[in-house]
């Protein structure tokens, strides 16, 4: 049965869910999404590990109060007050930064890295970022609808491919994006890691996979190519079928995955 709650960290109270027992997988949600992006995960790995999901300050059911915080401290937090010593993290998207900054903040709280689409580290481009202006554009005008469309095809569908693309979860997925779009714009960005993250990904010691989408926009997969080159225990993944959230499109792959890099079953690492 699973544990849900929430949990005081440094002014904040963040929502939490756990289940099952043994090695503890810990996943790090998107932005700006919650921890529901992880259902496709949370049943099928909770029968193999100890899981758990959490809201980020500021999103999903973790309110943000105002006043300073770090990401990687609420975790550790949250992580403390659950008697858990280590954790393989899995991280999408921004969550995956998320991941990183707190492998490099505390190594050894961290026993593997499992980073899905990577972003956050290399400066987005200009077609990605009108992109994104043209959903806000729809969204200030009242064009939900819109909104989800141009959210769903960028993230699901993959950037350049056939809007609708993917069916499966996709209801799902718009449902999760309605809510978020229709409550208040998230306030209060966290203070990062000093020093910067970027420069620093060959300190990672933790054995690190990345998985990517080939459908995904070129500004994730440039970001994963990094990744690669500057992780020394690093390897890579690619799915053909998916884009931005190969945990959603393609879950019995990526749920297979994670097991088999935690179970040192998926092979020897690769550059």
């Amino acid at each position: 049965m699973a544990q849900e709650g929430f949990i005081p960290c440094r002014g904040a109270k963040i929502f939490y869910e756990m289940a099952g027992s043994g090695e503890t997988i810990v996943f790090v949600h998107g932005f700006p999404l919650d921890s529901r992006m992880w259902e496709p995960q949370m049943a099928v790995l909770s029968s193999q590990y100890r899981v758990l999901r959490f809201d980020m300050r500021g999103m999903g059911q973790s309110a943000n109060p105002g006043g300073s915080y770090t990401l990687y401290e609420d975790l550790h937090d949250l992580l403390k007050q659950l008697n858990i010593p280590r954790a393989s993290l899995v991280g999408a998207s921004f969550g995956s930064y998320a991941s990183i900054e707190f492998a490099l903040a505390y190594p050894e709280l961290v026993d593997r890295l499992i980073l899905l689409c990577p972003g956050g580290f290399v400066p987005p481009s200009d077609e990605w970022q009108q992109k994104l202006q043209n959903m806000r554009e729809q969204l200030q005008k009242g064009n939900l609808e819109e909104a989800l469309d141009i959210t769903l095809h960028i993230t699901l569908d993959g950037f350049h491919q056939q809007s609708r693309r993917v069916q499966s979860r996709r209801q799902w997925l718009s449902d999760i994006y309605r809510d978020i779009y229709t409550r208040p714009t998230v306030t209060g960005m966290p203070t990062w890691l000093e020093l910067d993250p970027r420069s620093r990904l060959s300190e990672i010691s933790a054995p690190t996979l990345i998985v990517s989408g080939e459908l995904d926009h070129a500004d994730f997969l440039l970001t994963a190519e990094s990744l690669v080159n500057q992780i020394s225990d690093v390897q890579q993944i690619f799915l053909k079928n998916s884009a931005h959230f190969p945990n959603i499109d393609s879950p019995q792959e990526v749920n297979a995955l994670i097991h088999s890099f935690l179970s040192g079953s998926l092979g020897a690492p690769k550059k």
